[in-house]
């Protein structure tokens, strides 16, 4: 074991007693330890015990000589750290040399000059230790380097040899000093690919005396490729260039960098580039399509009823279910389509990509007629159609896709993409499962359909520029105005007064239309509330519900609300709901009818006749009053299939002891065959047109 120790340890190993007691008293003033070994094997074991700083060893002793003694404790543990001078009488150059040879320090010769030896043994001592340190920073660096996978090496541009640290040995794949390093071995294990840059690099600096900083890739031995950064600088030895440079391992750097960028540009779930990187290689094939003067597509590609199968069977269904559509639609594309920026006779994945949930897009470059765009479109479309097994269920969903062409239909990636997107939306709209080429003239609606929307959605935020207008209902026998069907109107800043025609399809697709309902209730409500107070004979307000409205799960909430924000009696409210509103679920629209009666409120259904018409639901649904369509009145007197169809709808609404009110009455004759009928109120411009709420009151 070795003994830790403040200060330095001397070790005499002499087979002459009488030489070890002369040299311990040339040596006890200036060093404070010193311990003694009289053969070899004693010298050795004490080396393992005390681990001394210095040895003076002589070279003739029986049975173990000097040099082998050297030569053992040199093979030990920190045996090289230790300083052994070898003490002989021999002078023989062969001698000296052979001390040398198994490790000694230095020597000395005998006899010993006895005043000279302190100062000889501190001179080695302190050399000794300086080489100590040297060491201890070179395996120090050694270390940092290998933990930083960086390496050094020096080039004097006289030989082919370089001096080379061990991780310069590691990074190219064969042991320290295995071999001689050289410049033409290190350019040899350059990656193919990157050789001719390197040794070209290499000779510049060579003949301009010039550092560089490049990156390369190394073929190791072992076949691994590693990427290192080589970093040099010139320095100068006694007027001498020399090349010094740092070999840096920077693979881990570069994995790091690309799943970087993978992540950046690839969507992980389908590999397929995203919608940065699918814009960047769109931007790429317009620059090529514009340089030769060719034409492009851009097919927009939606799954339909892809939310159905996330709220079925779950995300990670819905996840494998992306990966099977995303595969068929490359599996689709056929080696001949001509799709690719510089490679327009050859599939190429990357010009598929996915654009975010279920939506994907294909470039299709090089086009020479539009049918083969179409028939792409619909090898997809026929593709996507195949029955899915997903989690072991059949599945099934189709697609939607809207496709525009460059330059026919836009320039840039943008406007390409928005177009093709807009005639996606047309297929949504016509039925889906198809696909659609994009028109102007569409784009143009689409375009006053997305104004009209914003607009609207800052008509309902300003609060001023809605209101209600209120057409009477009368009273066949008695001619007296018995309720109102508020009537929504927008006071458009620039358009004027708008009808509900010219911006309830907005309303609805948009989804306003539930805020709008909610204001209209409220509204209505507030204007009921004042009839009630001032005239006993109002009996009802009528409030149109769509069906968007209606199948609102929050719809009964928003009544009630209106009820008792207003105070107005719940009887005098009446909600007219259309026949394919209650049609589409008939157990839940029962329960919610049977709700709303029991708050007191009224039920019609409107435009009766023209939907679902089912004597089942009449039977079964708690309604109130069937209101005739327009549709029926207008030809009442002339056609008399429409008058046999008022007959029917008012003796049906008799016979399960329902109201009627017959809309859009223009005309005396109309009037008198829907009150010969037996048709309970009317309403339409024979009376009145539809007034704002001032007017009510001037009535």
């Amino acid at each position: 074991m070795t003994l830790s120790k403040a200060h330095d340890v001397i070790l005499l190993v002499d087979d002459d007693p009488v030489i070890r007691i002369l040299m311990r008293k040339a040596l006890t003033s200036s060093v404070e330890l010193i311990i003694e070994a009289s053969n070899g094997e004693e010298a050795i074991e004490l080396f393992k015990r005390y681990s001394p700083d210095l040895i003076l060893l002589d070279v003739s002793m029986d049975n173990m000589d000097g040099f082998e003694c050297c030569s053992i404790i040199r093979a030990l543990p920190e045996g090289d750290n230790v300083a052994i001078i070898m003490v002989t009488a021999l002078d023989q150059p062969q001698d000296i040399q052979k001390a040398f040879n198994v490790g000694a320090t230095d020597f000395m010769t005998k006899p010993v000059k006895w005043p000279l030896l302190s100062h000889r043994i501190q001179y080695v001592l302190k050399a000794n230790k300086t080489i100590k340190e040297l060491t201890k920073s070179k395996n120090k660096l050694a270390k940092a380097q290998s933990i930083a996978h960086l390496g050094s090496w020096e080039w004097d541009f006289k030989t082919e040899s370089l001096d080379c640290s061990d991780e310069v040995y590691r990074i190219v794949g064969i042991a320290p000093h295995q071999a001689q390093m050289t410049l033409s071995y290190l350019i040899e294990v350059v990656h193919p690919d990157d050789r001719d840059f390197v040794r070209s690099t290499v000779l510049n600096a060579l003949q301009t005396k010039q550092p560089y900083d490049i990156e390369y890739r190394v073929l190791n031995t072992s076949g691994e490729v590693i990427t290192v950064h080589d970093v040099t600088d010139i320095t100068f030895d006694f007027g001498e260039p020399k090349l010094n440079g740092t070999l840096h391992d920077i693979t881990t750097r570069k994995k790091t960098e690309q799943e970087i960028s993978y992540y950046a540009f690839y969507d992980t779930l389908t590999d397929l580039p995203n919608r940065r990187k699918f814009l960047m290689q769109l931007d790429s094939a317009i620059a090529n399509a514009q340089r030769h003067a060719n034409k492009l597509a851009l097919l927009f590609i939606d799954l339909d009823s892809f939310k159905k199968i996330n709220d079925t069977l779950g995300h990670k269904a819905g996840d494998e279910l992306l990966c099977q559509a995303a595969q068929r639609i490359k599996d689709s594309i056929r080696d001949s389509d001509n799709l690719a920026v510089g490679e327009l006779t050859k599939f190429n994945e990357q010009h598929i990509g996915r654009l975010g949930g279920d939506e994907f897009t294909l470039i299709l470059s090089d086009l020479t007629d539009f049918d083969s765009v179409a028939n792409i479109a619909q090898r997809i479309i026929d593709s996507l159609s195949k029955p899915y097994f997903i989690q072991g269920i059949k599945s099934f969903i189709s697609a939607s896709i809207g496709i525009s062409f460059y330059p026919d239909d836009g320039i840039t990636a943008d406007i390409l993409l928005q177009h093709a997107d807009t005639a996606m939306y047309e297929v949504k709209n016509n039925g889906k499962n198809s696909y659609q080429l994009f028109s102007h003239e569409k784009h143009q609606s689409l375009m006053a359909r997305l104004k009209t929307e914003a607009e609207l959605r800052e008509a309902i935020q300003c609060g001023d520029q809605l209101e209600l207008y209120y057409q009477p209902q009368y009273n066949v026998i008695t001619s007296q105005a018995v309720g109102y069907e508020a009537l929504l109107r927008w006071n458009h800043p620039t358009k004027g007064i708008l009808s509900p025609i010219d911006f309830m399809a907005v309303a609805e697709n948009s989804g306003l239309i539930i805020e709008i309902g909610k204001w209209v209730l409220v509204e209505a409500c507030t204007q009921a509330k004042m009839l009630q107070d001032k005239h006993i004979d109002f009996k009802r307000m009528a409030v149109n519900l769509s069906a968007l409205q209606f199948n609102d799960e929050n719809i009964y909430d928003y009544v009630k609300f209106a009820i008792d924000h207003t105070q107005v009696s719940p009887h005098l409210l009446e909600l007219e709901i259309t026949e394919s509103a209650i049609i589409r679920n008939v157990d839940d629209a029962i329960a919610l009818l049977v709700k709303l009666k029991d708050l007191g409120v009224k039920l019609a259904i409107d435009d009766f006749g023209t939907g679902y018409s089912s004597l089942n639901y009449l039977r079964n649904f708690p309604i109130d009053t069937l209101k005739i369509d327009k549709s029926f009145v207008d030809e009442i007197v002339t056609n008399p299939k429409d008058a046999a169809i008022a007959r029917t709808i008012i003796q049906l609404a008799m016979n399960l002891e329902l109201s009627t009110i017959a809309e859009g009455v223009e005309q005396t004759e109309q009037f008198e065959i829907l009150k010969s009928l037996g048709c309970n109120d009317i309403q339409g411009y024979l009376y009145s047109k539809a007034l704002p709420a001032k007017k009510l009151w001037e009535k």
